[in-house]
C-alpha cells in the first residue's frame, strides 16, 4: 500500500476533475472569443461543450464552428 492510502485516489479525482474544468473553460473561451459567430450560435456552443465536451469538441474541431455550412441567423426569412 502506497504511503497516501486513501488518499491517493482522492487527490487523483480532484486532479482530473481541475484538469476536466479547466479544459470545458478553455474551450468555451475559445467559443465565445470566435468574431465570425452570432451570440446565439456562441450560446448553443457553449451549452453544448458543457452537455456533451467529447462530442462537440470532436464537431468543433472536426467540422469547424459551422459544421456542414450550417448557420443559426437571428432573422428567419
Amino acid at each position: 500500500m502506497s504511503g497516501w492510502g486513501e488518499w491517493g485516489t482522492v487527490v487523483l479525482a480532484v486532479v482530473a476533475v481541475a484538469v476536466y474544468a479547466a479544459i470545458v473553460l478553455s474551450i468555451v473561451r475559445a467559443v465565445r472569443r470566435r468574431a465570425d459567430t452570432t451570440a446565439l450560435e456562441q450560446t448553443i456552443w457553449t451549452i453544448a461543450v458543457v452537455l456533451f465536451p467529447i462530442g462537440a469538441v470532436a464537431v468543433w474541431l472536426l467540422l469547424g464552428p459551422h459544421p456542414l455550412g450550417l448557420r443559426v441567423d437571428r432573422e428567419l426569412d
